[in-house]
């Protein structure tokens, strides 16, 4: 593959200081992109933008709360000061959970909701702005195998997280129909059971895949930062309001 893929090329990457968002900012970056590291731990992005740095890569970190809704225009806009321009938009912080479905509150429901999906609404909104200006754009959503399937009795994830998930589905493709007169698309990844530090903290995460996972292992961050370098590359170019399920088989 063209090491050049994404060259000239600017991705802004939330939750870009570890996990699946900082492996996908480090592909993006291995082809060529120049990436912004978004993510509320500023220590953590700029760790990441530092590594890129010294391996000869553009990178720059920003702090971004994604839930602090009155500001997420202002910090869109101090993103695209960095370089100019926001070509990609890959939107990957969130939160997880696993309360049984009896025992969610209004109050654990709500945070769910503002940090995985309301927050991904408002910083998709600002960006396509942008992207509408550029005649051109790539936004990515990280949803998951959750969303797809519903959460499994919930045994491994909750309720609250498996609709805003489900969500995120329906919003990437409303971008993609309200995107595609402008050169703008819109898609999503539906990780599985991936290793991330997040997902190291999850119950299922002491299971053997190999006995529930027809690959027989669990997802890397790699493996879901792979499907987003091809959403964000023009090899997607007519494919949009898609999304792909990167899970093992686990979904089946």
């Amino acid at each position: 593959m063209d090491k050049m893929l994404m060259q000239g090329k600017v991705a802004m990457v939330t939750g870009g200081g570890r996990g699946i968002g900082e492996a996908s900012a480090r592909r993006l970056a291995d082809f060529g992109a120049k990436v912004i590291l978004a993510d509320l731990d500023l220590a953590s992005a700029t760790a990441v933008a530092e590594s890129l740095k010294n391996e000869g890569k553009e990178a720059a970190a920003i702090e971004f709360n994604v839930a602090d809704f009155a500001h997420i225009t202002e910090k869109v806009a101090a993103a695209r000061a960095i370089y100019g321009r926001i070509d990609v938009l890959v939107n990957v912080a969130g939160i997880t959970g696993s309360t049984p479905i009896t025992d969610i509150t209004h109050e654990s429901w709500d945070r769910m909701m503002d940090i995985d999906l309301k927050s991904l609404f408002f910083v998709s909104q600002a960006v396509f702005e942008v992207m509408k200006e550029q005649g051109y754009g790539r936004i990515l959503n990280v949803s998951s195998v959750r969303g797809a399937r519903g959460c499994g009795g919930g045994r491994s994830s909750d309720a609250s997280y498996a609709c805003a998930k489900a969500g995120i589905l329906n919003l990437s493709k409303c971008f993609a129909l309200a995107g595609a007169p402008f050169h703008i698309t819109s898609n999503a990844v539906c990780p599985g059971n991936i290793l991330t530090p997040m997902g190291k903290t999850l119950s299922w995460s002491k299971k053997d895949p190999k006995t529930y996972i027809p690959a027989g292992r669990y997802g890397t961050a790699e493996d879901i930062a792979n499907a987003v370098l091809f959403y964000a590359s023009d090899l997607s170019d007519y494919v949009t309001g898609d999304y792909m399920n990167v899970n093992g088989g686990l979904y089946m």
